[in-house]
């Protein structure tokens, strides 16, 4: 049993990140293992169904359950009550500072002024402009040396009788771009027909005293070979100056340059122009600012027709394990269907209100349309009214099943607990527990 219940919760549910409500702290543990004592200090014992089948729809409850109620966390006040949308970052000038929130929509976060003095710039390299059609170079073996990140890279490639120039910069740009090393090549033409090699840097900025991510010299050294007499060694030198010389490899156009920008009266640089503010905000800083740019965070109409989809998302996928078919030979799980449909059939007029409909097998339908014209008009407080009493009945429930999941198989009462005495038994659950313990609280 223990193989087929990793193989099965690996490929299902194993890829899945974890939510930061996953981590729990001693206090919340403890909260946890009490509530366990306490249900099974109720609870008769059972013979559990163990089957592969029964396994397999504990697992889906459990994981299903788990979800929903991290998203019901997500979507609540930081006290834990109340409806809390997700909120999106919004920026007065877009087209110079652009913004992503990634922080706690929990939080209350001030609004940032950011103002941009440079831009961060990678390293152009720009070679001189040549007749594509000419013969610069005999033929023969070359190669120069390139340094980027404090590693040194050796070129070498081979010039055949009648290639031209073009076909010499062509050759080096392709090397280039194959060697994957963070540079990028190409040849340019001018208005005359004239053609120059191009190489920059993908990275922006610099990192030291010296602006220069990378730099190209001619390969000089005359030891490496001992086949070769002195002679020869030195005039292959000279033909990789030429080359470096001639094709202006180590013409530097652009130096690179850090960005230069001030949040909140606050000077700071960057080698990049995506910047990470305080695990809040992903800044893209695009452009010199005349006027600082303010980044605001809002509630917007998408944003809080994406966190009610998700809601309604967590909720049906819950339900859908209810309502398959195949589940039906486990004896209760009618009842949680009935139990889980019991809780939207109740709101079932208010969520219609908002935009929300339920079915005949529970599951909710969103009109993302209508809810975003709510937004637009205003009328959302009777939305986040329904929903948030909705939300917390509906995470109860989630949290009930994620207790204990085993409680829906097929289970043959063996003997009831003393109702005047009754006894703690946290390991009752052991069935469960102890086949997927790690993660589970």
């Amino acid at each position: 049993m223990i193989s087929s219940v990793y193989d099965y919760y690996l490929s299902q549910y194993g890829h899945k990140a974890n939510s930061k409500y996953d981590s729990h702290t001693k206090n919340q543990l403890k909260t946890t293992y009490n509530k366990v004592v306490k249900h099974n200090s109720q609870s008769p014992t059972y013979k559990t169904d163990t089957s592969d089948d029964a396994v397999k729809y504990a697992i889906d409850l459990k994981e299903n359950a788990r979800e929903l109620n991290n998203i019901a966390n997500e979507l609540s006040n930081a006290d834990g009550t109340g409806m809390n949308y997700k909120k999106t970052a919004v920026s007065s000038n877009p087209e110079a500072v652009d913004a992503v929130f990634i922080g706690d929509s929990k939080l209350n976060i001030e609004d940032l002024t950011v103002s941009v003095d440079k831009i961060a710039q990678n390293q152009v390299n720009i070679g001189n402009y040549l007749q594509p059609k000419s013969n610069l170079f005999a033929p023969g073996d070359y190669s120069f040396d390139l340094n980027i990140n404090n590693i040194t890279y050796e070129f070498q490639f081979s010039i055949y009788d009648n290639e031209a120039t073009i076909d010499v910069q062509e050759n080096v740009s392709r090397l280039i771009n194959k060697s994957n090393i963070g540079l990028s090549s190409m040849v340019l033409e001018d208005s005359l027909g004239n053609t120059a090699l191009t190489i920059e840097s993908n990275a922006t900025g610099f990192k030291g005293i010296k602006p220069i991510t990378f730099n190209i010299v001619a390969n000089t050294d005359t030891e490496d070979n001992f086949n070769i007499d002195t002679a020869t060694s030195m005039e292959n030198a000279t033909k990789n100056e030429n080359l470096v010389r001639t094709l202006g490899l180590d013409r530097i156009s652009q130096f690179p340059s850090n960005a230069s920008y001030t949040i909140n009266g606050s000077q700071r640089a960057s080698p990049n122009n995506d910047i990470t503010y305080d695990k809040s905000f992903i800044l893209n800083l695009k452009t010199v600012t005349q006027v600082p740019a303010t980044i605001s965070l809002l509630a917007d109409a998408d944003s809080i027709a994406e966190s009610i989809e998700e809601l309604v998302s967590g909720y049906n996928n819950l339900i859908s394990v209810a309502t398959d078919e195949t589940n039906n030979q486990f004896g209760g799980n009618e009842k949680l269907r009935k139990e889980i449909q019991a809780i939207a059939s109740s709101y079932k007029e208010q969520l219609g209100q908002s935009g929300l409909s339920v079915d005949d097998q529970g599951l909710i339908r969103v009109d993302k349309e209508e809810i975003v014209k709510k937004a637009q008009e205003g009328d959302l407080k009777d939305v986040f009214n329904s929903l948030d009493s909705f939300k917390s009945d509906i995470q109860k429930k989630a949290e009930d099943i994620s207790l204990d999941p085993m409680n829906y198989v097929n289970n043959k009462i063996v003997a009831y607990k003393n109702p005047q005495r009754t006894t703690t038994d946290p390991y009752n659950l052991s069935a469960y527990t102890g086949m997927m313990f790690n993660g589970y609280t």
